[in-house]
C-alpha cells in the first residue's frame, strides 16, 4: 500500500471525511453561537416612544409620567403607568386609539391618526428584548 492509499484509508473513518468532519464542527459551533447570540439581551429596558407633531418624546416604561399633546384636531393624553402605556383620552371623532387600550411589549404600538400621533414600545438599545421576534414582519 502506498502513501497517499494509507493516508485516504486513515482520514476515512466510518464512511466520513476529514472534511466531513470539519463541515459538521463548523455548523455545531455557529447553532451554538446563534442560541446564544439570540438569548443574550433578555434583560434589555424597554422605553416609550411617542412621535407628535414632527417631535419625537422618549420615557422609559419603568416610570410613571404622562403626556398631553396637540394634534391637528386637538389633545391627546397619553400615559404611562405599571410598565403600560395607554391613550386615556383624544379629541378624534372616533377614539379608536383609546380604544387599542393599554401596550406593553416590545413592537407594540397605538396610533391615533386624526391627531398624528403614534406611540411605540422598543427595546432602549435597539435590539430584540426577550427573544421577541417584531410582529409586525407577520
Amino acid at each position: 500500500m502506498n502513501g497517499q492509499a494509507r493516508i485516504g484509508v486513515m482520514l476515512e473513518i466510518r464512511g466520513l471525511r476529514l472534511l466531513d468532519y470539519i463541515f459538521f464542527l463548523l455548523f455545531l459551533a455557529l447553532v451554538v453561537g446563534s442560541v446564544f447570540w439570540s438569548t443574550g439581551n433578555k434583560d434589555g429596558e424597554l422605553r416609550v416612544e411617542i412621535e407628535a407633531s414632527g417631535v419625537l418624546h422618549l420615557m422609559p416604561l419603568t416610570s410613571d409620567g404622562a403626556l398631553v399633546l396637540e394634534g391637528p384636531v386637538g389633545e391627546t393624553h397619553v400615559h404611562v403607568a405599571n410598565g403600560e402605556v395607554f391613550i386615556s383620552q383624544s379629541d378624534c371623532a372616533d377614539e379608536l386609539c383609546v380604544a387599542m387600550g393599554h401596550i406593553s411589549g416590545a413592537s407594540d404600538w397605538i396610533a391615533c391618526l386624526p391627531n398624528r400621533v403614534f406611540v411605540r414600545i422598543v427595546a432602549a438599545d435597539g435590539g430584540i428584548v426577550d427573544g421577541e421576534v417584531d410582529t409586525g414582519a407577520f
